[in-house]
């Protein structure tokens, strides 16, 4: 975090359970030791934690498991046909599963290897018979869409594939296997920290209250216990988070589970004991503004990012809410046409939980659900997360991803110039696209077969000769699939089919 004062030495458990005797028998140690660790209903349950030995290390999602006090319904009696709502390749015949890497409430991690490339890989599979809930099944299905719709950052693990057979649920990730955030701040090591476990995360519109009592005991903020809260919860855990690694304790504990959510609604923020002297002024400005119990009182995402302590050695990445939506949609502006057109091409076969985030941001944006964002709804868009730009910026994202120029985005637009590259660039993607557009299946696109494809996406007076000479590389009048997949991968093919040098 910049902090060049140092705290106490942490090891691996010292956040859980370094104190043996759970009573604070040793009153001298009290502020030095934490609490004994919890073992709540699910506390442990790993089936999105893939940690093993390896370079990246893994930050887990703040929001944890659901306690024995917190909302669980269970019901034995919950049939469960399909969880994705798609048929899906078999994930043996992809994969060959190795050793077991971790066991969850819900299911098992496995280590896997691709067949086709000697490459590792983690699969969490979740069985069937132990979602016993429409919550459950629900959980299951969003976590895989948020992981989708985050894909491509690089402090997120990142999802390669969901499958599922008669028993179980497979998520396919990325091995994330150099231990935890102790761990990485221990060994000083410089791997990367990527964030996993999104079980109780959801998509959130501005504006929008949640009532559910979830989460991890020490690190719930006072207002999801008092069942309703937004986005500022996560400051306060966060903010949880450092406190317990710059003092190795919870900021609020105590022996009992119903003694730790007291202590949170109204117990003393100690920022005094040891080895807080020892530790600057900075970071505990910092601490103490985010576990400000007053929810609009606290530090916003973006003023701790912007905090003097944060940005010690360098300045903090700072992107407002808004930022992956103009990035890619001034992305999808600098493309030609054609990229384009290969880009909603893949949007129309992407499945329903790859897009899913997407989806609900279209419906933020469409606020009349006509299906159709004019460009006032898109200006009234992004004044609810917060942008700034001026009427001719929205204008021109507006033409960009206007691609029928009918003066509005229709939903396949809106997916399409949202896409993040990474699904763009993927070989099957990248193949089906060229397929469709390879109408004689010869292994080659004419300009005839280009033609009839912009007739069917409505788009007209298109210099198609023009189109064809900027990606037809070897000049031999035709785009064969090495030359596609160079356009889609090039991230230099200028506005009005200009290649930018």
């Amino acid at each position: 975090m910049g902090n060049t004062c140092s705290g106490p030495t942490l090891n691996k458990d010292s956040a859980d359970s370094s104190k043996t005797d759970g009573k604070g028998s040793d009153s001298n140690n009290v502020q030095n030791t934490p609490p004994p660790h919890l073992q709540i209903p699910g506390d442990q349950d790993e089936k999105s934690k893939n940690s093993q030995n390896g370079d990246d290390i893994v930050v887990e999602d703040v929001k944890r498991n659901k306690s024995s006090n917190l909302k669980r319904v269970m019901s034995a009696g919950l049939q469960v046909d399909t969880v994705l709502g798609r048929k899906t390749g078999n994930l043996k015949d992809i994969y060959t599963l190795g050793r077991k890497l971790g066991q969850g409430q819900f299911g098992t991690t496995f280590l896997c290897v691709d067949k086709a490339q000697p490459k590792e890989f983690a699969c969490k599979s979740i069985a069937k018979r132990k979602l016993t809930t429409e919550e459950d099944v629900e959980d299951v299905r969003r976590e895989i869409q948020i992981m989708h719709h985050l894909a491509g950052h690089p402090s997120v693990v990142q999802i390669v594939g969901a499958y599922e057979d008669a028993v179980a649920v497979h998520v396919v990730m990325e091995l994330c296997a150099g231990g935890e955030l102790f761990d990485r701040i221990i060994k000083r090591e410089e791997s990367s920290l990527k964030t996993i476990d999104f079980g109780l995360s959801v998509f959130f519109r501005p504006g929008e209250t949640f009532t559910d009592v979830v989460g991890s005991p020490y690190y719930v903020a006072p207002e999801v216990l008092r069942k309703r809260y937004g986005p500022e919860c996560d400051i306060w855990s966060a903010g949880v988070i450092i406190y317990i690694l710059l003092s190795g304790v919870p900021p609020f504990w105590d022996e009992t589970e119903q003694g730790i959510f007291e202590q949170i609604v109204k117990g003393e923020l100690d920022l005094v004991s040891e080895p807080w002297p020892a530790i600057s002024e900075s970071a505990k400005d910092l601490v103490r503004k985010m576990l400000v119990r007053e929810p609009k009182r606290r530090l916003t995402a973006h003023e701790v990012l912007c905090h003097p302590w944060v940005r010690v050695g360098g300045v903090a990445p700072d992107k407002p809410l808004d930022s992956a939506v103009l990035s890619r949609l001034n992305q999808f502006s600098a493309m030609n046409k054609l990229k384009k057109i290969a880009i909603r091409v893949i949007a129309e076969n992407l499945s329903g939980e790859e897009i899913a985030g997407l989806k609900q941001m279209f419906k933020m944006i469409d606020a009349d659900n006509s299906g159709h964002i004019t460009l006032e709804e898109l200006k009234k868009g992004l004044e609810k997360v917060g942008s700034k730009l001026k009427d001719s910026e929205i204008n021109s994202l507006m033409q960009a991803a206007d691609m029928d120029n009918s003066g509005t985005i229709d939903y396949g637009e809106f997916i399409a110039a949202m896409l993040h590259l990474n699904k763009v660039q993927k070989e099957d993607h990248m193949y089906a696209a060229f397929s469709y557009f390879d109408q004689d299946g010869s292994g080659y696109i004419t300009q005839e077969e280009l033609q009839k494809a912009c007739e069917k996406f409505g788009l007209s007076n298109i210099p198609m000769e023009e189109l064809m000479r900027e990606v037809d590389q070897d000049n031999d009048g035709r785009i064969d699939y090495n030359e596609f997949v160079a356009m889609m991968q090039d991230t230099g093919f200028g506005k009005n089919g200009n290649k930018r040098v």
